[in-house]
């Protein structure tokens, strides 16, 4: 290749080979004045029906170097690279294909976007969002022209650069395709890791939804340093973005870039923004917000330095302290114990612990009932863990919801029963539910992570750790359950009646509450001996508990029920689990 280069670059040297990618080899030159970057790219046509002769070959592999100068002359501009030459060298033409050498003489970019995140992380909340910035910009220049839009369809950190001015720059233009020119040949993103879900799962052509699905996770590498879920194969990645959601170790990412890049990276393309436009406008009014944090705290410190306020006071000028929302009856006994309560700090939700401990799950002698999917009783094995003291209710769901930002609710209550706001909330699909466990991590700047309980930790909170209890607390079905004998036929204020032995309310009867598993007949004999949780491809999900219109043998603890994912219902609502952010890096 060095070879290649020095026939119709003499005056060049070459210093070093930089990277080699699907579209060719990239080297560092220099002479005397300046310093370049060098692309080399091998062409080859083969004969065929379309290119018979020698003469048709030769005027094929002409027609492709002029094809390749007039596409940079569409794409060219603001966030791609610049290129300063091309030459065709060594072609050779024989009776059964042609050959040469595409050689582009363009900017020398010293960093990409991959070395710039990872030498300098984290970076400065500032610089990640002028990142973000740049980026939308130029793939909306790019992809939102009315003709000739392209998309680029290996976007990743190694194939975005960074100028000798700091520019962020595209620097793989092999990438970028005319959308109006694809096709079912060309569907697939190069890197599986960076690529949205419709690619890899239904070989779905490339869009602006899939871009924005790249642009999603880009983004939350710039502020991560890593993808989510890293150390997960990108298949189950996606599983586990697409049911967990993502969340962010750092605490000094602005809360609406939280929504904007969880939204971004909804599973399904109607899920995301429309465009960069949309994004933009997010971006754009943020960015005024963050410079102006940067410059106060800026402010602050330079106040410090001149002793106008007392050294190591708060650092973060508008940040609010609060008290530990833990309630403990004994604090200085260390673990938390049974009758532990923790109060989510934005919406007052409160949770219980649930202490870790073994359990037969399913359904027991003590039942004396049971269907053919409560069995086998097998024993689990669960880990501690913090999950609501009541279904969400209607008043929780609203201040959750209420940003417009939200891709999917606008603050609107989805329930039916309207009668107050300490009813649960219903009438939510699956998807409701991790749309607003996703939200309240962003609300908490991600401090703590919050998720649907899987079927073993219902069940197991249900019969208040694991005991052999037919309904909650082994307290008579009235009780403790709103449901069709007692219920009026409608849905009854959260803790009304008696709770279980953990001090959990409404856990049967009221609303059914979504679980994070999907329903098989059999998944018990699936079962992994501590914490399982089925996540098989099914059609429908787990939901658990009974309503305010089933009947006694429905409200059981053992008993199980399913409905499709996208199924919204008026005696169907959720409870949410916490797990704090540090242990799940601890478990990792």
């Amino acid at each position: 290749m060095e070879s290649v280069i020095r026939k119709c670059l003499p005056t060049y040297e070459v210093v070093r080979k930089i990277g080699a990618g699907v579209y060719g080899t990239v080297y560092h030159v220099r002479d005397n004045l300046k310093e370049r970057a060098v692309k080399v790219v091998p062409i080859t046509v083969e004969r065929s029906v379309s290119y018979r002769t020698s003469s048709e070959l030769d005027t094929k592999i002409s027609h492709d170097f002029h094809a390749v100068q007039e596409y940079y002359d569409r794409i060219k501009g603001d966030g791609v690279i610049e290129i300063h030459d091309f030459h065709l060298v060594d072609k050779q033409v024989s009776k059964d294909e042609a050959r040469a050498y595409l050689v582009i003489l363009m900017e020398l970019c010293p960093q990409s976007l991959l070395d710039r995140v990872l030498d300098d992380y984290p970076l400065p909340p500032r610089m990640a969002m002028d990142l973000m910035i740049e980026l939308a910009r130029v793939l909306g220049r790019l992809s939102e022209r009315t003709e000739d839009a392209f998309i680029v369809k290996d976007l990743k950190p190694s194939n975005l650069l960074l100028s000798r001015d700091n520019r962020l720059i595209i620097g793989d233009l092999g990438g970028l395709q005319r959308i109006s020119s694809m096709s079912t040949t060309t569907t697939a993103q190069f890197t599986p890791n960076w690529s949205a879900p419709e690619l890899i799962t239904h070989s779905d052509s490339a869009g602006i939804a899939s871009l924005v699905f790249s642009y999603g996770l880009v983004s939350y590498f710039i502020w991560s340093g890593a993808l989510p879920y890293e150390r997960e194969t990108f298949t189950e990645r996606l599983r586990l973005i697409k049911e967990q959601g993502i969340y962010f170790e750092r605490d000094d990412i602005p809360f609406k870039l939280l929504i904007l890049i969880n939204h971004c990276l909804g599973f399904r393309p109607e899920e995301r923004p429309a465009g960069f436009e949309e994004i933009l406008k997010i971006l754009e009014k943020e960015e005024v917000l963050v410079h102006d944090r940067q410059e106060e705290i800026a402010r602050h410190r330079t106040k410090e330095r001149s002793g106008d306020i007392p050294s190591g006071a708060e650092s973060r000028p508008r940040a609010e302290k609060q008290d530990s929302p833990l309630r403990s009856r004994n604090r200085s006994s260390g673990p938390y114990q049974v009758g532990d309560s923790w109060v989510e700090p934005v919406t007052g939700m409160e949770f219980i612990w649930v202490p870790a401990g073994t359990f037969q799950m399913g359904c027991g002698a003590w039942d004396g009932e049971g269907n053919n999917d409560e069995y086998p009783l097998h024993e689990i094995r669960i880990d501690g863990f913090w999950i609501g003291k009541y279904p969400v209710t209607q008043n929780q769901w609203k201040q959750v919801m209420a940003s417009s930002i939200w891709h999917k609710v606008t603050g609107n209550n989805p329930s039916w029963f309207k009668m107050g706001g300490q009813h649960p909330v219903e009438r939510l699909c699956w998807r409701d539910a991790q749309d607003l466990a996703q939200k309240l991590i962003a609300m908490n700047r991600n401090r703590y992570h919050f998720r649907l309980p899987t079927e073993a930790e219902w069940e197991y909170a249900a019969r208040s750790g694991g005991k052999s209890e037919k309904y909650p607390g082994g307290h008579p079905l009235d009780d403790v359950a709103w449901y069709s004998a007692n219920s009026g036929m409608t849905s009854r204020p959260v803790g009304t009646l008696k709770p279980n032995g953990l001090g959990l309310y409404d856990m049967i009867g009221n609303v059914y509450e979504w679980c994070a598993d999907t329903y098989a007949e059999d998944a018990y004999r699936h079962h992994e001996p501590e914490n399982p949780l089925y996540a098989k491809e099914a059609g429908r999900r787990v939901i658990r508990g009974g309503s305010w219109c089933n009947f006694p043998g429905e409200l059981r603890c053992a008993y199980r029920a399913s409905v499709s994912p996208d199924f919204k219902g008026n005696y169907l609502g959720l409870r949410l689990v916490m797990t704090p952010v540090s242990r799940k890096r601890a478990k990792g």
